[in-house]
């Protein structure tokens, strides 16, 4: 069991503290929601895990392995996914050539082995195809494969984007706002699938959402900032009635 540890982070933009001492952990086969009202620093953290942002002070680490010490490309290497709010996909290209462009890092064969068409690459192709095949299956886009992503309805978009972090053989898995532009039955459809990664390919999911309906009904446990402090770590019942959690969200006087 994988383990993502942010421990005592503390982010400064000059004289502005976006985080101040945040510590919490985050398990393989686990989801935790990160909520907060606008300007408490949950973007600001999720860019710490996965290296845009490092921290002042602490560190962020998988299981040993101090990952805000690595560029972004690395911290991606190790395992660490990200999807945005907007998705950033190639509108000419379709949606398997865009999920292909994802498996680039892992063909494992240079440049002399493309000139030549060795063996060793047309089984990397046959294998990216093969995996790609899978993710669309697994997010139910089989029938679009070969749409562009201009031609994509916008929850369709935001699940090609999944694909591509699932393809980077993630064990964790960074959501940021993923019901953002979805209807009813995109944010059910969602839900049901982020529940599925996690019972079968074991993800650890922190996921970044100000609807509260959609992540008490899909977290395990909810952690809780406000003006860069973590106010609140527990069950999601339990957090959405604390006090300082509803002070927080609705005002004192509330």
């Amino acid at each position: 069991m994988a383990r993502l540890s942010i421990e005592e982070v503390s982010v400064d933009f000059g004289g502005i503290h976006a985080l101040r001492d945040v510590t919490f952990e985050l398990e393989s086969g686990s989801i935790v929601g990160l909520i907060g009202p606008n300007g408490a620093g949950k973007s600001t953290l999720l860019n710490c895990v996965s290296g845009i942002t490092r921290p002042s002070r602490g560190r962020v680490r998988l299981d040993e392995k101090v990952l805000s010490e690595l560029p972004p490309a690395s911290v991606a290497g190790c395992g660490i996914g990200r999807v945005f709010q907007h998705p950033e996909l190639v509108a000419d290209l379709s949606v398997q050539e865009n999920l292909l462009i994802a498996c680039h890092r892992s063909l494992g064969y240079g440049l002399v082995s493309e000139l030549l068409k060795l063996p060793n690459m047309w089984k990397a192709e046959r294998d990216a195809a093969r995996r790609v095949e899978e993710v669309l299956g697994r997010l139910g886009l089989s029938d679009s494969a070969e749409l562009t992503i201009r031609n994509l309805p916008y929850g369709h978009r935001k699940l090609v984007d999944l694909g591509r972090a699932l393809l980077m053989d993630i064990r964790f898995l960074l959501l940021d706002e993923p019901i953002a532009g979805l209807n009813d039955a995109e944010v059910a459809k969602l839900r049901d699938l982020l529940l599925r990664l996690r019972e079968e390919l074991g993800l650890g999911i922190l996921v970044v959402e100000h609807n509260m309906p959609f992540v008490s009904r899909l977290c395990d446990r909810l952690v809780v900032l406000d003006l860069g402090r973590l106010i609140a770590n527990g069950a999601p019942a339990d957090v959405l009635s604390a006090p300082k959690v509803m002070a927080s969200y609705l005002g004192e006087d509330a």
